[in-house]
């Protein structure tokens, strides 16, 4: 096991076709619910429920944990990648348009009508943005050795 090169913690990143996203309450209780990420001008987003408990913790605490994990089915390799940021929902309509359209290449599926709903009401945007400030990883792979991911994982 050892620490992951930034190269490997973005290939990771841009393999993953579900993270988990972690927030934690105004009282100190920890959140975590899961989703598609897709990355939109430098930061990482989501589409979650515009007034979940997502919504509620980000309102008192900007602060998100992303976790990141990739493994074999045997459990011969893994990796898991941490970024820690600051979230928040992101009304701006052509950029929920735009959000939607670039979930719907990763899921193979046409968002245009969601993308064009939500954006008439952006202030119940599901739009997660969240600006990465720092990442951290691990992996199975050896110290020496590079990290091989399935090649079949990879978004596109």
């Amino acid at each position: 096991m050892r620490a992951m090169t930034p190269d490997e913690i973005q290939d990771v990143i841009g393999s993953t076709k579900w993270a988990t996203i972690c927030t934690v309450s105004r009282e100190g209780m920890p959140y975590a619910i899961e989703a598609t990420p897709f990355p939109d001008n430098g930061h990482l987003c989501f589409m979650v429920n515009p007034r979940g408990l997502t919504w509620r913790n980000l309102q008192s605490n900007p602060n998100v944990l992303l976790k990141y994990t990739r493994t074999a089915a045997d459990l011969s390799w893994w990796a898991g990648v941490s970024c820690f940021g600051t979230g928040c929902f992101d009304s701006d309509p052509e950029a929920i348009r735009r959000g939607f359209a670039l979930l719907g290449r990763i899921m193979k599926a046409d968002y245009a009508a969601a993308g064009e709903r939500f954006s008439l009401n952006p202030k119940r945007s599901p739009m997660l943005r969240v600006t990465v400030a720092a990442a951290t990883g691990r992996c199975s792979a050896k110290h020496g050795q590079p990290l091989i991911l399935e090649p079949s994982a990879k978004q596109g």
